[in-house]
């Protein structure tokens, strides 16, 4: 290749860049709230357990407080203690010699339940298509209790199962070839019971749960799903899915007459409305739920975790109590007449049993009027987020603040703290060793921890990964997370009792701290010459400065000299200042500096200066060794550049 030749590549290439950086420096396309999170890092202090080979299916089991997760998979249980890194596997493969299943790829045991009932682990499993239970005694497994209802034919993601005491309750239909309507049993313990293949749509079940109230008798089981909307298409505005809470009464014994003897006579659904009034954006289609217990159970909040039709995450807050007080107090849907003296959905003392009358009003309307509304929406985001998980803690400044933990769909968990002045995404974590998309996510609120697996390993992390705010007391402070405070020169979690000595933790959990609460003074601006990279740029040649932004919630400014040269928004990875022809009154100390509240730091110094015999070498152009060497080097410099600039592009 020529001179000239290569002049011409690296001129293209040059253009190519400088579109690519561009790019960059776009911003987002669209607004999110909360704003981004403080530090994109790997995991800090987390423990991981890894598959070898890799595993398709998985389901976890992690009891509270215990350092240890039981993963299911195909054929295999696996136990691994992080505390102590003992682990043990137990191989639950299909012994059957004829399958029933019609496909082939399903002729294999899909471990799908893993859960204690009557002190021992159930495991259930697919067992090429005859759902098989197994319970685990010293490291072994041995036959358990029937399987009919507890586990599917085949992997079914529509498959739920609620273990309370010696009852269960599930949505796995008993039959592999009959019974395709999706319903909600009672399979085990009280008397057995099924919705009517009426009163749901279509459902996708997404959780359920027992709430406990002063009376024993009065107690519920709401359990959360979304179905086809009836109203659509006869009303084209109405969404084509709707999210749903429905209730049922734990003690309901069936009905009075032969066609609701075996069925659930409480039955009531209700709409979840989860909507942001400021720009009347509504969110349809409930992915996840997490329970919130309090004493009170009136006081328990339902977090729910939702998207739209472009695809949106939101996060609404419900309490129980407005939920009971919905299914208490609403008219029935499309119901004008009166309602009989036994209320649909009330709940009876002793061995009373729901009237026929109060059954078929209930069973030919379950819907009630009235819809939930959200106590609270915390956020929405264009992130789009699969599962949530949420903690809810004391922190160092008295005040009692929650923190969500959701996993996106990128294989990474943000952590969010809502604030009194709204939700702060504080953190995102990307987990695993390599990108891997996130199958399942439990919280450990006692041991203040997080286990996240994917297809390769399973990862516990602490949920105060302090040394992500690491450099100083304003980074620590400003980051705002509950879990971690500035004490005895470091950032330390608020759980880290013995690390705090007779110190005073800081926090500023309010954007409206105090501005001397560090009691250090701020770095300024253009202060941190000794800092100074050295870097040669020769004449003429084009140059970026890059400099990692940490901190959404902090402005970056590129000075010259100590005068601003540009400006970089929010929304970015990187703060880059392009230089696109090298003059010479364009070198001297260039410096990024961020501010945050009353916090300015500098975080990268680099002086640009004129190589020496650069000028030497142009102005010989007899000299072919001269001019071929500036080619190359401006080839060289284009090439990498671009490089890095794809990197951070696809990074982004």
């Amino acid at each position: 290749m020529g001179s000239e030749q290569r002049r011409r590549v690296a001129s293209r290439l040059a253009r190519w860049a400088s579109r690519l950086l561009l790019l960059l420096l776009l911003p987002s396309a669209v607004a999110s709230r909360p704003a981004g999170p403080r530090i994109v890092t790997p995991a800090l202090g987390e423990k991981r357990f890894r598959f070898d080979p890799r595993e398709g299916h998985i389901v976890l089991f992690h009891e509270q407080g215990a350092p240890s997760v039981f993963v299911g998979t195909v054929g295999t249980l696996h136990y691994y203690n992080f505390e102590n890194s003992t682990s043990f596997t137990v191989l639950v493969e299909t012994n059957r010699t004829l399958s029933n299943c019609r496909k082939q790829e399903n002729a294999k045991n899909y471990l799908t339940l893993l859960e204690k009932y009557e002190d021992q682990l159930l495991i259930c499993g697919t067992n090429a298509c005859s759902p098989t239970c197994w319970n685990l005694v010293d490291g072994n497994v041995e036959p358990g209790i029937s399987a009919q209802g507890l586990a599917p034919f085949a992997p079914d993601q529509n498959a739920l199962v609620l273990i309370d005491g010696k009852d269960i309750y599930s949505t796995i239909r008993k039959h592999q070839y009959n019974g395709r309507t999706p319903r909600f049993r009672r399979i085990r313990g009280s008397t057995e019971l099924y919705t009517s293949d009426t009163v749901m749509n279509n459902p996708k079940f997404v959780k359920a749960a027992i709430i406990k109230q002063e009376e024993a008798y009065n107690e519920k089981i709401y359990y959360f799903f979304r179905e086809e909307n009836p109203d659509w298409p006869k009303n084209a505005a109405a969404p084509r899915n709707v999210s749903r809470v429905a209730q049922l009464c734990k003690g309901d014994r069936g009905g009075t007459g032969s066609l609701s003897a075996a069925k659930w006579t409480t039955f009531l659904k209700a709409t979840l409305l989860c909507v942001d009034s400021d720009n009347d954006r509504h969110f349809n289609q409930l992915q996840d739920v997490f329970i919130l217990e309090s004493a009170n159970w009136s006081e328990t909040r339902i977090y729910g975790l939702f998207w739209n039709e472009w695809e949106y995450s939101a996060v609404c807050v419900y309490s129980v109590g407005d939920i009971s007080k919905v299914f208490r107090t609403s008219p029935l849907k499309d119901y004008h007449e009166k309602l009989p003296p036994v209320r649909p959905g009330q709940c009876l003392e002793g061995e009373q049993q729901t009237p026929h009358e109060t059954f078929k009003v209930a069973d030919s309307h379950p819907e009630v009027a009235r819809r939930v509304k959200q106590e609270d929406i915390l956020f929405y985001s264009k992130h789009r987020y699969q599962q949530i998980g949420v903690h809810r803690a004391p922190a160092a400044d008295g005040g009692t603040y929650s923190t969500l933990y959701l996993a996106t769909d990128k294989g990474t968990v943000h952590k969010v703290a809502v604030l009194p002045t709204g939700a702060n995404n504080v953190l995102e974590i990307q987990p695993f060793l390599s990108p891997a998309g996130i199958r399942t996510m439990t919280l450990d609120s006692e041991r203040k921890e997080l286990f996240v697996a994917s297809e390769s390993e399973v990862v516990q992390l602490p949920m105060a990964m302090c040394g992500a705010y690491k450099g100083s007391c304003e980074s620590c402070v400003l980051a705002r997370d509950p879990d971690c405070g500035w004490i005895n020169g470091r950032c330390t979690s608020v759980y880290d009792r013995d690390q705090h000595g007779n110190g005073t933790l800081l926090q500023a959990l309010t954007h409206n701290p105090v501005t001397d609460i560090c009691s250090s003074p701020s770095h300024t601006k253009g202060d941190d010459n000794h800092h100074c990279q050295i870097v040669t740029v020769a004449p003429g040649t084009r140059y970026y400065l890059n400099c990692s932004i940490k901190s959404h919630h902090a402005t970056y400014t590129w000075l010259r000299d100590n005068q601003t040269v540009s400006h970089c928004g929010s929304g970015h990875r990187h703060c880059i200042h392009f230089i696109d022809n090298m003059t010479d009154e364009l070198y001297g100390t260039y410096s990024c500096v961020s501010q945050e509240d009353w916090f300015t730091q500098t975080l990268v110094t680099e002086c640009l200066t004129k190589p020496s015999n650069v000028k030497m070498l142009l102005e010989e152009p007899r000299n072919k060794m001269a001019k071929d060497w500036a080619t190359q080097t401006s080839l060289s410099l284009w090439l990498g550049l671009l490089h890095m600039a794809a990197v951070v592009l696809l990074t982004h």
